[in-house]
């Protein structure tokens, strides 16, 4: 079976642009996708990125309308100035990752957190506000924010960032097919051709 790795941060909004077309081409491709949330600021940092919301005003005055066009273009609704980003991912992060732990498919939560950040304006670094995006994926979301505390879970998301600036990833989304990276969800076209071996 074909496999897309996509490093991620549960904020970030290019990521939040391409799950859903993400998702759909790797089910009409007969691929797996393995989810890596990633501590996103180490990763800029040693990937030598500026995060955006440290970016230059004419850059994020770009990004916006950028996104806007992208949401659209996805039927997709969109906030461009969310009233919770940036903000702390790491108890995202966790909670995508104990569901990994418990065996689950994490592609329902991810999708949750990132529309959280961009189309409803909840703060995904509460636990109560975790518990209940898991619950509405129909997921334990007490069970997964509880075991997302533990020493498992943190270690979890340290070697995902650490295989990320191994890999020479350097933001979010990156996907990998076959050992070759593409980076930003407008790279996906790329990515659908990779799982055809087409890719050029």
């Amino acid at each position: 079976m074909p496999e897309i790795t996509c490093y991620f941060s549960p904020q970030s909004g290019y990521a939040y642009l391409g799950h859903g077309r993400l998702v759909a081409m790797a089910h009409a491709a007969g691929a797996s996708i393995l989810w890596r949330p990633v501590d996103i600021l180490k990763v800029f940092a040693e990937g030598g990125s500026t995060a955006p919301a440290k970016q230059s005003p004419q850059r994020n005055a770009y990004r916006k309308q950028d996104i806007v066009r992208w949401a659209k273009l996805a039927g997709i609704p969109i906030n461009t100035e969310p009233k919770f980003w940036p903000t702390d991912t790491l108890p995202a992060c966790r909670i995508i990752a104990a569901a990994q732990l418990e065996g689950l498919d994490p592609v329902g939560l991810i999708g949750a957190c990132l529309a959280a950040v961009w189309a409803r304006d909840i703060q995904i670094s509460e636990r109560a506000n975790l518990v209940l995006l898991a619950n509405e994926v129909g997921l334990d979301g007490e069970k997964l924010a509880t075991l997302s505390e533990s020493v498992e879970a943190a270690e979890r998301i340290a070697r995902n960032t650490a295989e990320a600036v191994e890999a020479g990833v350097f933001g979010s989304p990156t996907y990998f097919v076959n050992g070759e990276m593409y980076f930003g969800q407008d790279r996906l076209q790329f990515v659908a051709a990779a799982l055809k071996g087409t890719a050029q």
